[in-house]
């Protein structure tokens, strides 16, 4: 693998382009809309986005639009939690959206309280929490039913879940982030019926840079390319300031990475440096349009902005 340079995406409007509604009927966003996967669905940018509650409970707005800047959203959640689901009773976050034929699967985070004394899953900001999180899944051929697939890696700690867009070897391909005692590793599964996943290996990821320091975490659901698998990951440097770069995956050997960049986006929007979490760009969902690369990202988990890349800057 290798380091490619590439130029700063630029914001594509300068201003966020959702924001939580604040009428009483959107109780269920109020604090925040950010994280959204994204698809291309008859024509249309079709976001699931992270909506936050003033618990802090999340669930999955949907939001449509023609030109990829203005949106039309529905007034209730298009997938909402089950408060009888161990797994997701707190939350569904973070969607990542692949097409497979004509089915869209959205992989998302599931996230949950063990007992009172039990140690979390993740470290963090709340590592005094006995937090949950595990890879789930739904799918829909047309953004109005959901199948519920439940928790797919039932004993794995793991975050960035995200399926890849075509099969390999026959066999559905899924990228995922696995918390082992502290730290994280990037991790391929396949599985031949989304249910029970075997072959799994290690991906190996570049020396930490200075702006990866803290961690780093797979962003944007992958996009085939003629090149290979092109995603957006982010990074957190030491001051925990959240940034995203690019990276390129073989597509007959989705375990090699081909080159990655360095930052190509950074706060530095008032809208983006404050929030409910300060000092962050985060993506869970990019598409090709125009020969450009749309990138929508949450930022400071509180509003929806969207950055952009000419292709022939990148492949």
């Amino acid at each position: 693998m290798f380091k490619k340079d590439l130029p700063r995406a630029h914001r594509s409007p300068a201003h966020p382009i959702l924001e939580p509604r604040q009428e009483t009927k959107y109780w269920w966003e109020a604090n925040g809309i950010f994280n959204a996967g994204v698809a291309d669905y008859r024509g249309r940018v079709v976001l699931l986005y992270r909506a936050y509650d003033q618990f802090r409970i999340s669930r999955l707005g949907y939001a449509e639009s023609e030109d990829g800047v203005h949106f039309t959203q529905r007034d209730l959640p298009a997938i909402d939690t089950k408060p009888d689901d161990e797994y997701e009773r707190i939350c569904i976050e973070d969607p990542r959206i692949t097409q497979i034929g004509d089915t869209y699967y959205v992989v998302h985070t599931s996230a949950s309280y063990y007992e009172v004394g039990h140690k979390a899953d993740v470290t963090g900001v709340m590592d005094y929490m006995p937090w949950r999180v595990r890879v789930g899944l739904h799918s829909t051929k047309d953004f109005k039913k959901f199948k519920h697939h439940g928790v797919i890696l039932n004993d794995i700690p793991a975050k960035n879940g995200m399926l890849l867009p075509e099969k390999i070897n026959g066999q559905f391909a899924l990228y995922y982030r696995q918390h082992i005692d502290g730290q994280e590793f990037f991790k391929i599964a396949f599985s031949a019926d989304l249910k029970e996943w075997g072959g799994i290996q290690e991906i190996t990821w570049p020396h930490p840079e200075e702006w990866q320091r803290s961690k780093f975490g797979l962003g944007s659901q992958p996009i085939a390319t003629p090149e290979g698998f092109l995603l957006v990951y982010h990074a957190v440097d030491a001051q925990q300031v959240y940034r995203l770069g690019l990276a390129l995956f073989d597509r007959t050997d989705p375990t090699k990475m081909i080159w990655h960049s360095g930052p190509i986006l950074e706060p530095t929007m008032p809208y983006e440096k404050e929030g409910f979490i300060p000092n962050v760009v985060y993506t869970c969902g990019a598409l090709i349009r125009n020969e450009e690369l749309w990138i929508y990202y949450g930022s400071a988990d509180r509003v929806i902005g969207r950055a952009m890349l000419p292709l022939k800057d990148i492949l």
